[in-house]
């Protein structure tokens, strides 16, 4: 007979989440849930998958494991784990945030564009005052770095704003997904900026991508144009940005990532008028958002049907490219 898979449930979720991976999989391996467990170090030890994100000694002690399954996009901090677990399959979820992460970036460029915090913190000192300064997304260059599930939302998106959308990734491919005019390498990025009206950064954190948006590069783009990066905050160095910004080479900023979050209470940034920010909170999971919570748990759910099933997985993690 063969052995039964024991699955270990370490995420957050809501109770409909739990009621439903009970019905659907209680009859067919040991579901165990993390909160449940009154000796978690044996559940962990007898687990042959996870579903959530254990850290690095609870790896080590996970002597049966052979998949790990996060409820995250990002899968850096596994990808650079030193004692990561060998033979051990990582997948992510990547396609569950495309969508909600895509109208932030959306909904943050029209607030700068249409000078809604002026008119927020007017309203708050009841000024009735209007302002001239404006624009509108139709009829920009846009330049979107990365282009995979979330780089393509934005590109799909602002298309239909009548943006001009043009795409960076890493590898070039003759396929060119819906949204993008042309896409580049990386290597070739550089000489794109100084054309765009809009760089936004959608891509992960990897040794190939910190500090690609050096200050040389940020004092190169258009004048007047903004930044937005719902990537990762590695992209660019905070002070770099705020030199960029304080001397006029950027024209706002919306930053939902930074180099270090919290963000110093000290920072310029807080205070720009011509910048955005957000405590990281473009991609809402589990209490944020019931609609991603769903898109999170339908990826769990189909890979553990399939790891189940023995069948080949999806959203795996190549740890050596870091997604």
């Amino acid at each position: 007979m063969e052995k039964r898979q024991t699955v270990l449930v370490m995420a957050a979720r809501s109770a409909e989440i739990t009621a439903q991976l009970a019905a659907r999989f209680g009859s067919r391996c040991e579901l165990l849930f993390a909160e449940n467990e009154p000796d978690f170090d044996a559940a962990l030890a007898r687990a042959n998958a996870i579903i959530g994100e254990p850290d690095e000694d609870q790896l080590q002690n996970a002597r049966a494991l052979s998949w790990l399954q996060l409820t995250w996009a990002g899968a850096d901090k596994y990808a650079r784990m030193a004692r990561f677990p060998v033979g051990v399959t990582l997948c992510n979820v990547s396609g569950a945030f495309g969508t909600v992460i895509s109208e932030y970036v959306l909904g943050s460029i029209v607030a700068l564009y249409r000078a809604f915090p002026t008119y927020w913190s007017q309203q708050k000192r009841h000024v009735w005052q209007q302002h001239a300064k404006g624009s509108t997304i139709c009829g920009k260059r846009v330049l979107v770095f990365g282009m995979g599930d979330l780089g393509a939302n934005v590109a799909r998106r602002l298309t239909a704003f009548g943006a001009q959308v043009t795409g960076v990734r890493r590898v070039r491919r003759e396929a060119l997904p819906a949204g993008f005019a042309e896409a580049y390498i990386m290597e070739e990025a550089e000489g794109l900026l100084p054309r765009a009206d809009l760089v936004i950064n959608c891509l992960p954190s990897t040794p190939e991508t910190e500090g690609f948006l050096t200050r040389a590069r940020l004092c190169s783009m258009k004048k007047g144009a903004l930044l937005i990066n719902v990537g990762r905050g590695s992209f660019v160095k905070t002070d770099d940005l705020v030199f960029a910004l304080e001397k006029g080479f950027l024209g706002g900023a919306v930053l939902d990532v930074l180099e270090t979050e919290p963000l110093e209470e000290s920072s310029p940034l807080w205070d720009m008028g011509n910048v955005l920010l957000t405590p990281h909170i473009a991609g809402p999971s589990f209490e944020g958002n019931v609609d991603v919570q769903s898109a999170i748990w339908a990826i769990c759910m189909g890979n553990l049907e399939r790891y189940l099933d023995s069948e080949p997985l999806l959203h795996v993690v190549d740890r050596s490219a870091g997604y």
